[in-house]
């Protein structure tokens, strides 16, 4: 009976373990959290605080004291240093969450913490309870996160400064094929010769009327030959080009005259009803050369 009744006192029933190990169990439950925790009286007292707050600012019980946001506290810069302007809405419930002073660790790292403190109802009374959250990895993910905004925007600004490059080239290109595909040249005294090659465009055309009134005024002279031999087709472009060159270079003294007319060329001129019976025209080059040194 003996045995039997000591055995039954030794059992203990599924769900009804001994009350003194509960606070234990609690309190390793409190200190396994990931974030620091600091429980206040209505004083500013430190009532309690778990293992993570002590790694966290790698500080030893004796430093807890500092925590305190009492009337007799530490005179010091606080580790949480909004808390104690927040201290009377805390009192009358009212949630705070806030950013801390970055602080510095032994290893040369800044500590970056955000807190979320607020009045809370305990066995022993009115607390202020204090969550201190680890805000490091977010703030390096947030600077990793810039970073690559940084090194994004300035990839973009050096390709579109590439591509304004790229584009400045080609104008400059275009310009230069402009002027080369509209030579002006001088081949005597007096005399100039402007061999239009190819297709005719508003922009080509505004090139020929610069380049041949530049060169007009710069060499002074009294004759214009307009060689069309490498016109393929005369079209309304080709023929107002003509016409305002022909126009213009009289206004600076020039005589014009035409030559190099295909029998293509002649037909599309005349489709246009264009009179060119004041231009001098002649069937080749040669012979308008000719022509122009004997009028000089």
């Amino acid at each position: 009976m003996s045995e039997h009744g000591d055995a039954a006192c030794s059992e203990v029933e599924p769900g009804h373990e001994p009350p003194g190990r509960s606070p234990e169990r609690l309190g390793e439950v409190f200190d396994r959290l990931r974030d620091a925790v600091i429980i206040y009286n209505a004083d500013g007292a430190v009532d309690d605080y778990n293992a993570r707050l002590l790694d966290m600012y790698e500080i030893g019980r004796e430093d807890v004291r500092l925590f305190e946001v009492g009337a007799g506290s530490v005179d010091a810069v606080h580790p949480l240093d909004p808390l104690r302007r927040f201290w009377p809405d805390l009192l009358s419930g009212v949630h705070k969450r806030f950013d801390c002073r970055p602080r510095a660790l032994k290893d040369g790292s800044q500590l970056h913490v955000e807190c979320f403190a607020r009045k809370v109802d305990l066995a022993s009374g009115q607390a202020i309870l204090v969550d201190i959250h680890d805000a490091r990895q977010r703030r390096r993910a947030e600077e990793a996160l810039r970073e690559s905004k940084r090194q994004l925007e300035q990839a973009i600004l050096t390709r579109t400064r590439a591509l304004q490059d790229k584009i400045r080239l080609l104008e400059e290109q275009e310009a230069l094929v402009l002027a080369l595909s509209t030579p002006v040249i001088q081949v005597w005294k007096g005399i100039l010769v402007l061999p239009l090659v190819g297709t005719v465009n508003a922009a080509r055309s505004q090139q020929i009327m610069e380049s041949v009134l530049s060169s007009i005024v710069k060499t002074s002279s009294r004759e214009l030959i307009i060689d069309i031999t490498g016109v393929p087709s005369a079209g309304e472009e080709v023929s107002r080009c003509l016409l305002q060159t022909i126009q213009a270079a009289r206004l600076l003294g020039a005589t014009c005259s035409l030559a190099g007319i295909s029998a293509q060329v002649a037909r599309s001129l005349v489709v246009l009803d264009v009179d060119w019976s004041s231009l001098r025209i002649s069937g080749t080059l040669q012979s308008a050369l000719q022509a122009a040194i004997a009028r000089l």
